[in-house]
């Protein structure tokens, strides 16, 4: 008998192979010639699509980053306290997807409804204190003057303080990051809807009809702010007080801009400059990030902040690598030794498995952290395991009397339904981890989920195929090639 191989599984096999060459190689050329890092994201890489690189992404356990946790407060009175513990994780939520973190978490926590955890890979804990820790209201102000003021100067216009206005960020469609019109500073556009634009248009024709953009002129002038309030206002005169919030936001302070209206602007947008210093780029998505995603609807704190090392993660990579590698090179002398040829085989196919999978990783992308590692090494157990089954079977039809050829499509079919059950069996259950887990539960269902839809086609087909190919051979068709001898019990 002379097993052939179909066309449509030679295209299915041949085209996983291409493809995880292809994405598992991509970009390490580059990266070499570049003297970039060979992991991660770099400028340029190729192949990619807009920002969507093809790299392995990496958790915080990996990679290091931030974890916080968040105290909640000042709850608006009658509301209940596990919604609006849920509405701050969805504004939260909102802010670190604008970072780009890798499977970021954010996720209630405390028993009274009043704590909120986070989890960011990659960001630094100053970056993430920046973006989830103010209550992002924006806040546009004009000014008056202080009667309180003889003879201190204080803020950024001596003699006069804010006064609010009802023109805030809930009036905001949205806010986006670019370069100004000469391409050289950071800005923030705003566009408001149609109520917003009506006020601010009111508040910049005062503005300049007051002043005609006299620059000195503190009246022509629109202050915006985040998160100042009526008790900021109260306390101006106190010593100190006034200059501390009209820092720039990044250090501390509350003043985003105070801008002198060059005219009246009654288009329904604006652009924040960032006062005299201006925004870095980063400064500018983060505060956009912050206006896109709302305010907060209670006050948050800072209970603890700790910045994960990557030193930890990369011992961690090398450690499991280790154990991986040595166990993959174990289960491949076993599998010869007591196989023979099949198992030489399955231990090819095993690394087509593991470049499949690999490739896929990187392109879902999966982020991955050590249990989702450890999900990965899962997986390689049940691909062997079924490829011990298939070559059990081959043994039981060769030593009842089958042509090799025979024993072989028999032994798939007789082990079929048991490598069926039990790989749907664990799909099941990865499905439903990965449906109602998180964080690392969630990246170990999705790493095994993946990991046995591959093993299933590595073991089932590309096994099956590979011996087709070799036993169309009739030198090797020896049971002590195969690692059976006919009529043995």
């Amino acid at each position: 008998m002379q097993l052939v191989l179909s066309w449509p599984v030679r295209v299915i096999v041949l085209g996983l192979l291409l493809f995880s060459l292809f994405v598992d190689g991509a970009g390490y050329w580059y990266r070499i010639q570049n003297h970039y890092p060979l992991t991660g994201s770099v400028p340029g890489l190729p192949p990619h699509f807009g920002d969507w690189q093809i790299y392995l992404h990496k958790g915080l356990d990996l990679s290091g980053g931030t974890h916080l946790e968040l105290q909640l407060s000042n709850f608006p009175p009658g509301r209940d306290r596990a919604q609006m513990q849920q509405q701050t994780v969805d504004v939260l939520t909102k802010r670190v997807n604008a970072l780009g973190t890798s499977e970021p978490l954010v996720e209630p926590a405390g028993s009274n409804h009043d704590r909120i955890v986070v989890e960011l890979a990659g960001v630094s804990a100053a970056q993430a204190n920046a973006v989830i820790g103010q209550r992002a209201q924006l806040i546009t102000t004009t000014w008056v003057l202080d009667p309180a003021q003889t003879t201190t100067n204080v803020g950024p216009e001596p003699g006069y303080k804010p006064q609010l206005t009802n023109l805030t960020s809930d009036l905001l469609s949205g806010a986006n990051p670019s370069l100004d019109a000469n391409g050289t500073a950071w800005v923030v556009n705003l566009t408001f809807n149609s109520q917003g634009a009506d006020i601010f248009g009111k508040l910049t024709t005062t503005a300049y009809n007051t002043c005609k953009a006299d620059p000195t002129c503190a009246q022509g002038q629109i202050a915006e702010w985040l998160d100042l309030s009526a008790d900021d206002i109260a306390h101006w005169d106190d010593p100190g007080y006034a200059d501390s919030i009209s820092r720039p936001t990044t250090v501390g302070g509350k003043l985003v801009t105070n801008p002198t209206i060059q005219q009246a602007i009654t288009g329904g947008t604006a652009q924040i400059t960032g006062g005299g210093t201006g925004f870095t780029q980063q400064g500018a998505k983060d505060l956009a990030t912050l206006l896109n995603s709302g305010s907060l609807p209670t006050a948050i704190a800072v209970l603890q902040s700790t910045e994960v090392g990557a030193s930890l993660g990369q011992d961690s990579v090398r450690r499991s690598l280790a154990a991986g590698l040595l166990g993959l090179l174990i289960v491949v002398v076993f599998m010869v030794a007591f196989y023979r040829l099949p198992g030489f085989l399955a231990s090819l196919a095993l690394l087509f498995y593991a470049g499949v999978v690999l490739a896929l990783f990187k392109v879902v992308p999966v982020t991955l952290t050590l249990s989702g590692m450890a999900g990965f090494i899962l997986s390689v157990g049940m691909a062997v395991d079924a490829n011990v089954l298939i070559f059990e079977r081959f043994k039981e039809e060769v030593r009842a009397g089958r042509t090799i050829g025979a024993a072989v499509d028999a032994a798939v079919r007789r082990a079929w339904p048991a490598i069926r059950d039990s790989n749907t069996s664990t799909l099941i259950t990865s499905a439903l981890l990965a449906y109602f887990g998180s964080g690392p539960v969630r990246g170990f269902a999705v790493t095994l989920m993946i990991g046995v839809l591959i093993s299933l086609i590595s073991s089932i087909i590309v096994t099956h195929n590979l011996l087709a190919i070799v036993l169309n051979f009739g030198s090797i068709r020896r049971g002590a090639v195969l690692g059976v001898e006919r009529g043995r019990a």
